[in-house]
């Protein structure tokens, strides 16, 4: 096990810096614990441990989870500079001895079109790395999975807060309305594929479906930013595979990225005051990484392709 100098009577063993920067990612000891694969007990042990080793506390405990302490605030950025510069190092090393590059671990949410997805695979075969493994994955999964370092980057509605990542917008596309088979429509709405205003869908029932894809998250920001009432159906969908299917049973119209529709011959463009809605998708990575340089070649390539 490597170990680091000794400062006040233990080493500072290269897990327990692991364990401090899953606890500092994930706010928990035991999503820590899980998303490293040990128990609960070792990596508290481990963080004690390390604790004594620096002089100090790294993390306030609670019932709710754990924070940070200033000592803990101060070193985590040598923390992630040391431990990205060891994963570099065991790169450079595999590199040298003629090992095989690692294909990039991307993670998706199911959200995200095909096409963009194929858009990623063509950039990563004509750039380094040669190889992609993709996981389709709930937003708090790929986020929990990119935190503790089994994915590289991930591809995800712009939706949610990760400050600690790099982000990047890679790709757009417009948000549709597919009204509701039994709503009363007026004649912006039997027009096929005419506009309609986000106003106009104020207080009108939608079918929703959980927070995972990213989508509820979407909409409900949406809804709240131009002031619009946002009336759910009082069911919810298990993906956003049945709003569609939902909407033509009568329940409730249904708002999804164009790409979404399987049907989108009767669907509308939504506008907010004459402007389309869209919605961003951007790639998260962590900068200090030895993959670093990979990922950001392979964005280039997926946002300006040669």
């Amino acid at each position: 096990m490597v170990a680091i100098k000794k400062m006040h009577g233990d080493g500072i063993k290269v897990t327990q810096l692991y364990y401090a920067r899953a606890a500092a990612d994930l706010g928990s000891f035991s999503c820590a614990a899980t998303s490293l694969g040990v128990t609960q007990p070792a990596l508290s042990h481990g963080i004690a441990t390390l604790e004594r080793s620096l002089g100090g506390p790294l993390f306030d405990r609670s019932t709710t989870g754990v924070t940070p302490t200033p000592l803990a605030t101060r070193l985590l950025p040598h923390l992630h500079d040391l431990l990205g510069s060891l994963e570099a190092m065991i790169t450079e090393a595999r590199t040298a001895v003629g090992a095989t590059i690692e294909p990039l671990r991307m993670g998706v949410s199911p959200l995200i079109h095909p096409t963009l997805v194929a858009r990623a695979f063509q950039a990563a075969r004509e750039h380094e790395p040669a190889a992609l493994i993709l996981k389709e994955n709930d937003l708090a999964e790929l986020r929990v999975a990119l935190l503790n370092r089994s994915l590289d980057l991930i591809l995800v509605p712009a939706v949610t807060q990760a400050p600690e990542c790099s982000r990047r917008i890679i790709d757009s596309e417009p948000i549709h309305y597919l009204a509701s088979a039994a709503a009363s429509h007026n004649a912006s709405h039997n027009a096929s594929n005419d506009p309609v205003e986000l106003s106009d869908l104020s207080g009108q029932p939608l079918v929703m479906v959980g927070e995972a894809c990213g989508l509820t998250t979407f909409t409900r920001a949406l809804f709240q930013h131009t002031g619009a009432e946002l009336r759910p159906y009082p069911g919810e969908a298990d993906s956003y595979r049945s709003l569609e299917s939902w909407a033509n049973l009568g329940l409730g119209g249904a708002l999804l990225p164009l790409s979404r529709f399987q049907h989108s011959e009767t669907t509308h463009p939504v506008h907010n005051h004459g402007r389309l809605v869209t919605i961003s998708y951007e790639a998260l990575w962590f900068p200090r990484t030895a993959r670093s340089p990979a990922i950001e070649a392979l964005l280039e390539a997926l946002v300006n392709p040669s």
